[in-house]
């Protein structure tokens, strides 16, 4: 029997908030009834949202040791993961440029603003909607597409990209993003689809210099 969905949703949140914030330590064991008794509710939630961040690559499972804390993305990792980023992304915003039109820039512009002025500290529960903010943009630029599998594969990055601000005690970048992504909707404004790629891979490999430098 499964809980209703707002339990399972404020647990999933409590742990994210625990990991992100190194209340629980990358790599340590997630014992269900020991985060149960702790955020004061019953295992089938705990088991419910521990599925859930396996999904995300914040929890990882083990038939024999079950669920740990993943550990935290090595230098080379996050390079991986950007790599991969590079692959999916320019493409969206090619494709999306291709067919966008006021409305679509409107949105993006929006998307931007909320980025923008979304809080970026301290701690998780500080910078949580400016990272939600930051995504919704790539989402947005993904279902610009008009390929829902598309938004599928860039779905499946978010926990990773989740990752990449873990245990900080604020976002820094706030500002090299914003005009990051601002540069990207230029291009969109120009009906320039090359340029939009290119922007994107330049926003990109700065993600990356500034997680690693």
């Amino acid at each position: 029997m499964t809980t209703p969905r707002g339990v399972t949703d404020t647990v999933h949140d409590a742990i994210l908030e625990l990991l992100m914030n190194r209340g629980l330590e990358p790599g340590a064991a997630l014992r269900t009834q020991l985060l149960a008794d702790r955020l004061g509710v019953s295992a089938t939630p705990v088991r419910e949202a521990l599925a859930r961040l396996e999904g995300s690559g914040l929890v990882l499972r083990s038939a024999r040791r079950g669920y740990r804390a993943a550990p935290l993305l090595s230098s080379r990792e996050l390079a991986q993961l950007v790599d991969v980023r590079l692959l999916v992304e320019p493409g969206n915003a090619e494709r999306a440029c291709a067919r966008t039109d006021d409305a679509f820039v409107a949105r993006l512009w929006a998307a931007v603003e909320e980025q923008r002025t979304a809080p970026t500290g301290p701690g998780y529960a500080g910078f949580k909607h400016y990272l939600a903010a930051d995504w919704s943009f790539h989402e947005l630029l993904a279902a610009g597409t008009g390929n829902p599998f598309i938004v599928r594969t860039l779905d499946s990055f978010r926990g990773f990209v989740q990752r990449l601000h873990q245990v900080e005690e604020r976002v820094t970048d706030a500002d090299q993003s914003v005009s990051e992504h601002e540069a990207i909707v230029r291009a969109f404004e120009r009906r320039d689809p090359a340029a939009a790629a290119e922007a994107m891979r330049g926003h990109l490999q700065g993600v990356l210099d500034r997680a690693i430098g």
